[in-house]
């Protein structure tokens, strides 16, 4: 057994040093990519050299988390590809490794790749993503959604109306404080009820919605009463984090507040199909990953000399656009056809488990 063990390490380590160098060409790849693009936007405002180079800092972890699943295929497939070509996976098959231990091996290597990517993307990813696109917003003094922008956001039978909106400190905490405010009310059959203008609102857990300086309009069926008030509350479901997720993108929000944007929508009967699809695209990108790496290593498991590292090369980009083409086709599948988007994840993982089962029980 410790002969076993020191022959798993020795793979582990292989697989490891074969991602991690996969994995570093893929993010300076892309990162290039993301410079050249940025190039457009020098000289806007004050976005310089400078701006781009630390936007691309801050974006730097999510192109990690991005690019792994594919470096995790390639880098596994050169590693095991590489011991069957030197004959070193016979050697260590006759020592008693299976070819189920050496998946393993391989597969809990990649796991111990993905922990912290997980964090990463549930907490790093989208903190740096705001940030980055802030300092463009800022550097290029372009307006920002939240402030100086038309918000809209709709709670049952009221739409909320804001002309722009902006963070305060306020009790040691920042708080949303929205501008010019409307509120329609609205009967069940779509008839306005009426109307509350506010030249301000903003939003405290304990005490909810407070509108200032305020003008009620009610309608009647034959006649329309306005009323004034310093201050009112509003009771409502909405809250600014749901506001303020709207307004950005889906990948700069957590899977918490992904669950409540996607609850909020639904609750309105409202699409929430392309929230849906960043949200099980991140509970399903570790299953995704292994399912991946799993499929393919089998086909490095041959002794391929006729083909050697330019075709264990070749398969393991050949897996990884599955990841990258085959899964966001499948996604767009179920948006247009309305099919329930968890299945668009879930088959493809299904199937690759059953492709690698079939072919490690062939070796």
């Amino acid at each position: 057994m410790n002969g076993l063990a020191v022959h798993q390490r020795y793979l582990g380590l292989s697989v490891l040093k074969a991602v991690c160098a996969a994995w570093l060409v893929f993010v300076g790849l892309a990162t290039v990519g993301s410079l050249l693009g940025e190039i457009d936007r020098l000289g806007q405002g004050d976005y310089g050299l400078g701006h781009a180079l630390l936007a691309l800092v801050l974006q730097t972890p999510r192109r990690a988390y991005e690019n792994f699943p594919m470096a995790a295929v390639v880098g596994s497939v050169l590693a095991i590809g590489g011991h069957a070509a030197r004959s070193e996976l016979v050697a260590l098959r006759a020592a008693g490794l299976s070819p189920w231990r050496i998946v393993a091996t391989t597969l809990g290597t990649v796991a111990l790749l993905l922990l912290p990517l997980l964090v990463a993307g549930e907490w790093i990813n989208p903190v740096g993503e705001q940030r980055a696109q802030a300092l463009k917003l800022k550097a290029t003094r372009s307006e920002v959604s939240l402030a100086g922008a038309n918000i809209w956001a709709r709670e049952g039978d009221e739409v909320f109306h804001a002309r722009g909106g902006q963070r305060r400190e306020g009790g040691g905490r920042p708080r949303l404080v929205f501008e010019q405010v409307r509120v329609y009310a609205f009967d069940a059959q779509g008839r306005l009820e009426w109307i509350q203008q506010a030249e301000e609102a903003d939003y405290a857990e304990d005490v909810g919605w407070t509108l200032r300086r305020v003008k009620r309009t009610t309608f009647g069926p034959r006649s329309a009463t306005i009323e004034t008030f310093d201050t009112q509350q509003w009771a409502t479901a909405l809250k600014p984090g749901a506001i303020e997720a709207s307004l950005q993108g889906p990948e700069q929000l957590d899977t918490a507040t992904l669950g409540q944007r996607i609850a909020q929508l639904r609750r309105n009967g409202l699409d929430a199909s392309s929230l849906l699809d960043t949200y099980w695209r991140r509970w399903f990108y570790p299953f995704t990953t292994l399912a991946l790496v799993f499929a393919a290593l089998p086909f490095a498991f041959g002794q391929l000399r006729s083909g050697g590292f330019g075709k264990r090369l070749f398969i393991g980009i050949l897996f990884a656009l599955l990841a990258r083409l085959v899964q966001p086709m499948l996604a767009n599948l179920a948006k247009a056809y309305q099919l329930p988007m968890l299945l668009a994840y879930l088959v493809p993982v299904l199937l690759l488990v059953a492709l690698g089962v079939a072919m490690l029980r062939r070796r």
